[in-house]
């Protein structure tokens, strides 16, 4: 009898774990893998390339003390830190007024939803024929006589502010912000918050001390996906951002492409700042986070 629990309880294991095998599988080859590879090339072993002075930290010594990369550093956070704090605070207040019964709340929420399905590069497309100097705002400005000339609207696209790359984050993620804490807001229902209402608090008071709380793990979820994501994305800073600076994985894209292909290990060093810079970011600001649910109680 004992020997057929333990059975039936190894077989519960073994299917356990085939079952997360093609996950950790997949999580490995596209991700471990070449993390490793470009760990082992950052540090000189590159034969493709032509670099074999492993183990040498030369590359890191190019890419952390040069002045473009002290720039590329505050510009890259820039990105990453404004479109995610404007997409957080404005997709959980989109969540909660679309979550009460309004009229059209319903039709809203769908709208909302349309820009998840368009592609990052679809969106980039959309920005610049609308807010370039000769895209349709710019014309029909100039059509109903508010300016002189097309190119007097103001520079939004390929500018150091950057409006152009946050006008694309903010169409994606706003809408990704509202989907995941209207998620939770439809768990945590309205129950709790009517009752701190029927209690005397005031409706500010009833969103800090009840509803906040109980959304709080859809935002943190919700802000540390879209930060890491605009932190390590290039193709938006690349097609809509400056000529310089640039951000730190345009910088690796461009080391990457020089035709030297000695530098290529400058570029796989870049990767790994870029990994370990915004990999310490997430793990203080879940830190901070429980930290947060600690001091309230939580677990």
């Amino acid at each position: 009898m004992r020997g057929a629990v333990l059975s039936a309880d190894s077989r519960r294991r073994l299917r356990i774990v085939l079952g997360l095998a093609p996950a950790v599988g997949a999580l490995i080859v596209l991700f471990i893998v070449p993390l490793v590879v470009a760990l082992v090339q950052s540090l000189g072993h590159a034969p493709i390339y032509r670099v074999r002075s492993f183990p040498t930290a030369e590359f890191y010594r190019q890419v952390l003390f040069s002045s473009r990369f002290r720039v590329s550093l505050v510009y890259t956070v820039y990105y990453a830190v404004v479109p995610t704090i404007l997409s957080t605070v404005l997709g959980v207040a989109l969540a909660i007024v679309l979550t009460r019964r309004i009229r059209g709340s319903s039709v809203l929420s769908f709208f909302f939803r349309l820009p998840l399905v368009v592609p990052y590069l679809v969106g980039a497309a959309m920005v610049v024929a609308l807010f370039a100097n000769g895209g349709l705002i710019a014309r029909v400005l100039y059509a109903v006589g508010m300016i002189e000339t097309t190119g007097e609207f103001p520079r939004i696209l390929f500018s150091r502010g950057g409006w152009g790359i946050m006008l694309v984050y903010l169409f994606k993620q706003i809408p990704f912000t509202f989907i995941i804490v209207s998620s939770v807001l439809a768990g945590v229902g309205p129950e709790y918050e009517e009752a701190a209402r029927t209690l005397g608090a005031s409706r500010f008071r009833a969103f800090r001390f009840v509803v906040l709380p109980r959304i709080m793990p859809g935002v943190v979820t919700s802000s540390l996906l879209v930060f890491a994501f605009n932190f390590q994305s290039y193709e938006i800073p690349y097609l809509l951002g400056a000529t310089f600076p640039n951000t730190l994985p345009v910088e690796a894209l461009r080391r990457f492409q020089v035709p030297d292909v000695t530098r290529r290990p400058e570029a796989m060093a870049y990767v790994m700042v870029i990994t370990v810079f915004s990999g310490i970011v997430l793990y203080l600001y879940l830190r901070a986070y429980r930290r947060w649910e600690r001091s309230r109680g939580g677990v």
